[in-house]
């Protein structure tokens, strides 16, 4: 609704401004029938490839002529009488339907193919074979242990298998479910029917069943159901493309005039012969692109990467484990494959998508109450990395409604600011359906200081006898004013054209076209003002008292959420279908840049400047902004992006938008935003203003430590997990019930779920995966975990050491060692959630030591209840009670289960220690190895930095920027731009010196943020110097 108010305060504006008018010709009708045609044959593919869509990117010219290009031969007589329904039933047999097909995978095929997977397949075998399966006993050094044995098919390891892998497809499949949103949100956009001549009656038609020639009645409201041109005699129309092309106010469309799906008719009435349908149209080309992104978010990518490297290692494991029981234990092989694939199972991470989806789930909630619903989870993981925000321009950095510039009232002939304001205020429709030109004249008013001649109650003591309202013949208002003094006077406002032309002469005729001139090349809309005293019979000539300037001003809280972006590492790009002199505009006020690059880079011209930079992708990066640019532009500036690693986010409101936030990274709609343009975007804003990007992204730099921390807790317990079976098997031959092992496995990630709540510290700049990192950490935790765990099994095992006499304990029987050996595993993997969420010592928690913050309740309190309920089940579980087949658990007592929680707790600090002494080698090198796993060692890292620093300081300028200051940095320096533009010319009231000031206002910002930069490099430089004396790196954090 708001959108849709903020389209008609406009829908008058633009006439006024000053748009020529073409050659006028035509009428309407009216009818109450309706029709409908017979389906054309076979299957009509509306659908394009990729391929056909990105054809036109380079020639936008062909794009705009293809409306004049259709002709069927007819005249415009012909064209005024319709088809008849015969010769509409052949061109639907042609051109097919008013639609764009896309393919819809049915919903069955989406579930099925989820348990299709790697990790489901495995489950799904194994919990089968456990079930038909009969476990024999297992002989231990020829002699059957009684304890162990517990003949009979395992329903407990098939119950508890199954109920996983339907738990995490369904949570999977529900999680991505509105895939296909965006699609069908654009379709339900077109008007359902519509009124089209068919043998010579004005009939209502279904939207879908228009064809190329069709002529169809518009009207004030109407949504354009196809690409036409306007046929016959009437009054110029008013038509709103801002969803379209980003054009910020309503534009006029004469007879002959070209106008585009999707657009909305504001005002006027006339006839239109359609010219393209289905995904010949502006508005389908759009439809069709979104259906061509298909791509896999980044957390999938992720989860992919996880399972491939599990399921290599959990294949290397297992098999060997397969063999030695089969061929040297002699068990039967239908038992060998069960525990093989029982192991493998536990291996996977088979409980990730749930855990990571509920992480996600957790974050979408937090942003529901800054008023952000997200509509795709990973998203929230995706924007943790984004490090490029491509920005909409009108509806998104701006507000879309016309605001009078009250500094730059250009004021001639000894008037003053308020005088303006009160005249084009008394010239203006103050009462009763303003236009958006009225409405900015008269706040203006409004706001002005009374002690400067502002003020709406003044007006009350003039009394206006005749208004005449704005027309596209004259482009002016006049009114007709009795003064509180008795005098009458005469004031109008138009364009500016129009009000120089009627009162001035000589210079200041020559002075006001200057003006006009500034103020178009610098994006703004004029207004010319004039007044004459005296009515229309005996009155003297108007005088021009001033001019103001109207522009779409940007959202209150659009500056600072730029600079908070490029603060968090995310540069800002304005992507605008706004005019180029428009955008540098509002980019000036903004501080982001004026790099706007033009049309001109579609074209043959822009191959030379994109050759130049190696490729468009470079070519983008140097630049702070496009204009003038259709869908399919913003959909390939993305994606050219995309194509050289950067995470890409695209903000935006309209139609034009939606292929855009659909390729992204990361989509985001504004408050106020179309259907399409919600539909197509991850994250939606419900409230007005930016500045709840900025939250979006530090949650969502929270959330990815959370999720990097799971990642690797998990990777560590696959390879405790696949390590200890691996030896206890093959070096000890250990018999471990598989029912044990899939509880454990499945307590711990569900353990695991509480990290979504954990507390942890957003990053300064963009997060990325690094997976060789992540492995070789995770890859160490797990390898120490193994040999805390074969050492105990070892040390506790009758078979073996049998240490218990030792601690004054009896001898405990192999199932006892198995309870023994359930309560070590869980113990080992429930503490390294607090040792794999901090990359120091886990005890460290302050943020100067590169520390995490303490572990949230929400965290500790499933973690030490996971580990009472183990403690219980190892201390008490009773012989009696035997689940499933095969190896049996017996509980061990007290006094073992206190030896067990010691021995696990003084190897959790060892493994933490090596945790952090491995982090310590990978990211900052150390003498002992000479070179870090990057290949750079201590000395060259520090000659590195060095000369970052000395770059910068070059760059900057420091040491004359130190002497002479900023002023003169400033006005010495020049903004390259690839396009020469004309010179951005400035009110006659700056100096140079501010002139140039301003110019490089947006400079400043960079400046602070480089010697944020500089300051940081030297302090590390200062802290590596300080530790090469003592011939290692004492820097914690690198």
């Amino acid at each position: 609704m708001a959108k849709k108010e903020k389209k008609e305060d406009l829908r008058t504006s633009m006439p006024e401004l000053g748009i020529e008018p073409k050659e006028n010709t035509g009428g309407t009708a009216s009818g109450r029938s309706s029709i409908a045609l017979e389906p054309p044959p076979g299957d009509h593919d509306t659908a394009r490839t990729a391929g056909y869509l990105m054809a036109s990117l380079g020639d936008v010219d062909e794009e705009l002529s293809r409306v004049e290009a259709f002709n069927d031969g007819r005249t415009v007589e012909q064209i005024l009488k319709g088809f008849t329904t015969a010769e509409a039933q052949d061109k639907l047999n042609k051109f097919g339907y008013n639609e764009v097909l896309t393919a819809e995978e049915p919903e069955w095929k989406k579930i099925v193919g989820r348990f299709l997977g790697i990790v489901p397949i495995c489950m799904i075998i194994g919990a089968i074979i456990s079930a038909a399966v009969e476990t024999g006993c297992v002989e231990i050094e020829g002699e059957l242990v009684e304890c162990s044995c517990d003949p009979g098919r395992d329903w407990v390891s098939f119950a508890l298998l199954i109920f996983e892998v339907v738990l995490i497809v369904y949570v999977d499949y529900r999680s991505e479910k509105n895939a296909a949103d965006a699609v069908k949100a654009l379709k339900e956009m077109s008007a359902p029917t519509c009124r089209a001549k068919r043998d010579g009656e004005w009939v209502e038609v279904a939207v879908r069943e228009l064809v190329p020639g069709d002529l169809i009645e518009l009207a004030a409201g109407v949504v354009i159901p196809s690409d036409g041109r306007l046929v016959g005699e009437g009054e110029p129309m008013l038509i709103d493309e801002s969803s379209l092309t980003g054009e910020s106010l309503p534009v006029t469309k004469f007879p002959k005039g070209e106008v585009l799906s999707g657009a909305v008719v504001v005002q006027g009435e006339m006839n239109m012969m359609v010219t393209a349908t289905g995904v010949d149209t502006f508005f389908g080309k759009t439809i069709a692109l979104l259906a061509t992104v298909t791509e896999q978010g980044n957390v999938q990518n992720l989860l992919g990467t996880v399972a491939k490297i599990m399921c290599t290692f959990g294949l290397v494991g297992v098999i060997p484990v397969f063999f030695v029981l089969l061929f040297r234990d002699e068990v039967e092989w239908a038992t060998s494959l069960k525990t093989s694939i029982v192991i493998l199972v536990a291996t996977l991470p088979v409980a990730m998508p749930l855990v990571v989806t509920t992480a996600l789930a957790v974050g979408s909630y937090e942003l529901s109450r800054e008023k952000a619903i997200v509509q795709r989870l990973s998203a929230i993981e995706e924007m943790a990395g984004m490090d490029i925000l491509c920005s909409d321009k009108t509806g998104t950095l701006t507000k879309n409604e016309l605001v009078l510039d009250k500094d730059l009232i250009w004021c001639v002939n000894d008037s003053n600011a308020g005088e303006i304001l009160k005249v084009a205020c008394l010239a203006a429709k103050l009462e009763g359906g303003q236009d958006a030109i009225d409405k900015a004249v008269s706040e203006a008013l409004r706001t002005f200081p009374e002690a400067e001649g502002g003020g709406m109650e003044q007006l009350e003591d003039y009394k206006v006898t005749k208004f005449v309202p704005f027309n596209p013949v004259d482009k002016r208002t006049e009114a007709t004013v009795i003064a509180p003094d008795g005098k009458t006077y005469r004031m109008s406002k138009g364009a500016p054209g129009v009000m120089v032309e009627l009162c001035c002469q000589g210079s200041l005729k020559k002075e006001a076209e200057d003006k006009i001139i500034e103020n178009a090349q610098r994006g703004l809309r004029s207004l010319g003002i004039a007044i004459a005293e005296g009515d229309e019979s005996d009155g003297e000539e108007y005088k021009l008292i001033g001019m103001i300037s109207l522009l779409d001003p940007p959202r209150d809280d659009t500056e600072q959420t730029i600079v908070e972006a490029q603060e968090k590492g995310v540069e800002v790009k304005m992507i605008t279908g706004d005019q180029k002199a428009i955008a540098i505009e509002t980019a000036s006020r903004l501080n982001m840049g004026t790099n706007i690059i033009g049309s001109d880079i579609w074209g043959p011209d822009g191959d030379a400047l994109i050759r130049a930079q190696g490729s468009f992708g470079a070519f983008i990066e140097q630049v702070n902004g496009f204009a003038s640019v259709f869908p399919e532009h913003k959909f390939r500036i993305v994606e050219e992006l995309q194509k050289i690693d950067h995470i890409v986010g695209m903000t935006g409101d309209g139609v034009n938008d939606a292929p855009a936030l659909k390729r992204a990274n990361v989509g985001i709609a504004v408050a106020g935003a179309t259907d399409a343009a919600k539909s197509a975007a991850d994250i939606v804003l419900n409230a007005p203003g930016l500045s709840t990007i900025i939250t979006a992204i530090n949650r969502s730099r929270k959330i990815f430590n959370r999720l990097n921390g799971y990642v690797l807790y998990r990777m560590a317990s696959s390879v405790l997990i696949l390590g200890f079976f691996f030896l206890s098997i093959i070096a000890l031959r250990f018999d471990f019930p598989t029912w044990v092992l899939i509880l454990l496995s499945l307590v711990n990630d569900f353990t695991a779920m509480a990290t979504s709540k954990d507390a942890c510290r957003p990053a300064d700049g963009p997060l990325k995966w690094n997976m060789t990192h992540v492995t070789i950490i995770s890859v160490v935790i797990g390898l120490v975990g193994i040999l805390e765990n074969i050492l105990l099994l070892f040390l506790a095992s009758p078979n073996y050491v049998a240490w218990w006499e030792d601690w004054g304990v009896g001898e405990l029987s192999t199932c006892q060692v198995v309870a023994v050996m359930y309560l070590n595993l869980a113990l080992t993997t429930q503490l390294n959630i607090f040792s794999t969420r901090n990359k120091s010592f886990y005890f460290i928690t302050s943020e100067k030591w590169g520390g995490a913050p303490p572990p949230s309740l929400t965290l500790c309190l499933p973690v030490f209840f996971s580990i009472a309920i183990a403690i219980l089940i190892a201390a008490l579980w009773p012989e009696t009670i035997k689940l499933g087949g095969g190896a049996n658990m017996v509980g061990c007592g007290w006094a073992p289960v206190g030896i067990t929680i010691l021995w696990a707790f003084i190897w959790f600090h060892v493994r933490d220690a090596i945790k952090v002494l491995s982090y310590k080698v990978l990211e900052t090198g150390s003498d002992m190895f000479y070179a870090n796993i990057g290949g750079m060692s201590v000395e060259q890292r520090r000659a590195h930095i060095k000369g970052m620093l000395k770059k910068a300081r070059k760059r900057l300028g420091i040491k004359a920027y130190q002497k002479k200051g900023l002023k003169s940095q400033i006005e010495s320096h020049e903004i390259p731009h690839h396009d020469q533009a004309k010179p951005h010319h400035k009110t006659p009231r700056l100096s140079v010196d501010e002139d140039a000031a301003s110019k490089m206002k947006e400079f400043m910002s960079k400046i602070r943020l480089l010697e944020a930069e500089m300051k940081r490099l030297s302090q590390r430089v200062d802290k590596l110097e300080e530790a090469g004396g003592s011939g290692s790196s004492k820097k914690k954090g690198w």
